[in-house]
Parts: C-alpha cells; sequence; structure tokens
C-alpha cells in the first residue's frame, strides 16, 4: 500500500519556489513574473541578457515599425482608442471588420476572406471548421489554453 505523505503547503512552497517564485529574489522576496526591460518588441532584455518575448503580440517585431506608428497615431486621432473595438467574439461585429475582410480579400485575390482578429478566436474556428464527429484530434495538456478549449467546446 502507498503511505500517504501530507506536507504543509508553506513548507511546499518554501521547497520549490515554481516559474514565479525563482524571481522572488528580484522583488523583496515575493513571488513575481520576470521584469523584462527596454522597448515593447519580439525581442527584450531580461537580467542584461536578450530573450525572445512570446508574451506580447508583437511576434514579428512591427509595433515599433515608424509606418505602424504612424498608422495607429491617425487611427486613433480618427476614431479615439476604443474603436473599432477589438475582437468580434468580444465586442460584436462592425463595418470596420467587413471593411478590412473585403481589402484583405481584394488584396490576396480570393473570393471572401474572415477576420479572426485575435488567436483564440482563430484557433476555435479553425478546430470547428476542420474536423467533425468522425474525426480524433491528438493533443496533450501543455497545448495553448485555445487550443484545450476549441478541442473541448468542439
Amino acid at each position: 500500500m502507498f503511505k500517504k505523505r501530507l506536507m504543509d503547503l508553506f513548507d511546499k512552497i518554501k521547497k520549490n519556489r515554481g516559474p514565479l517564485g525563482k524571481h522572488a529574489k528580484d522583488a523583496h522576496g515575493y513571488f513575481t513574473f520576470p521584469k523584462l526591460e527596454g522597448p515593447i518588441q519580439s525581442k527584450m532584455s531580461f537580467n542584461n541578457k536578450e530573450v525572445i518575448c512570446w508574451s506580447i503580440n508583437n511576434y514579428l517585431g512591427l509595433s515599433n515599425h515608424p509606418e505602424v506608428r504612424k498608422a495607429d497615431e491617425e487611427a486613433a486621432k480618427n476614431w479615439g482608442m476604443g474603436t473599432p473595438m477589438g475582437s468580434r467574439m468580444m465586442s460584436g461585429d462592425t463595418k470596420f471588420h467587413e471593411k478590412l475582410e473585403n481589402e484583405l480579400s481584394n488584396f490576396v485575390q480570393k473570393e471572401d476572406t474572415i477576420l479572426l482578429n485575435f488567436g483564440y478566436q482563430g484557433m476555435h474556428s479553425a478546430i470547428d471548421a476542420l474536423v467533425d464527429r468522425q474525426d480524433v484530434i491528438v493533443y496533450d495538456s501543455e497545448s495553448h489554453a485555445c487550443i484545450l478549449d476549441g478541442v473541448r467546446l468542439h
């Protein structure tokens, strides 16, 4: 028979600080997230070392590109910071979503385009569109939450 071993939760935390606890020495002993420094881009500085930053939606490093910043500035002047309100899943459909779809269709010379302007919605939609009841989806517990939720919801 297995003998159950009880451990105090605080003792467990002291023995294994986990991914957030390992940075506690940099934050007066508190559990904390790693502190990234420098301009927000695809590569940032962490503990004076350049690291790839996957935690922001700037995978291509274009958010600080002069043309993108200028377009951002013009959009804020014209429509404010809340328009067109982001993803359809969160705030519904707008004429801006449809206009962008039409422009993208023309640009790639396709009959139609569906804008899925955030990854979570994109993964849900792709799973739902590509598989049916007869298909088997193989994934593991380390898959991104959008994949896990997409599989479960499908």
